[in-house]
């Protein structure tokens, strides 16, 4: 039986290199992507994106993941309290579309600021 595979777009702290990356450790994939809308930096430590098509293009990860990491990630993500899940347009290099999830925060902290950069990984500190 073909194992089932979650596509989910991640920007923050569970791309490469970022201090919550090992919980997409076992994905089955890993590619570079961007999802078009706001990135905003919520000044907690990680990011919060909004899906806009008026928006950029954030720099992104496209993960497929089976249903038992996404629900490991979900409470990481706080997911449904704090995070809720959308399915956005995930653009990949080649130019090429696929549907993928991604967190979207349900409500931004009063204090967060659109950030000026389009990866988090190059958040200015």
């Amino acid at each position: 039986m073909k194992e089932k595979l979650i596509r989910l777009a991640v920007y923050g702290t569970l791309m490469t290199g970022q201090r919550n990356e090992h919980w997409g450790a076992d994905a089955r994939s890993r590619v570079p992507c961007s999802i078009r809308g706001v990135l905003y930096d919520t000044g907690w430590g990680y990011p919060a994106f909004v899906p806009d098509d008026g928006g950029r293009d954030v720099a992104a990860e496209l993960l497929e993941v089976t249903p038992e990491t996404l629900a490991r990630m979900d409470v990481l993500e706080g997911y449904p309290r704090l995070y809720m899940r959308e399915l956005v347009a995930a653009t990949l290099a080649d130019g090429g579309t696929v549907q993928a999830m991604v967190y979207v925060m349900k409500k931004l902290p009063k204090d967060a600021k659109v950030m000026l950069e389009e990866d988090w990984r190059e958040k200015s500190c």
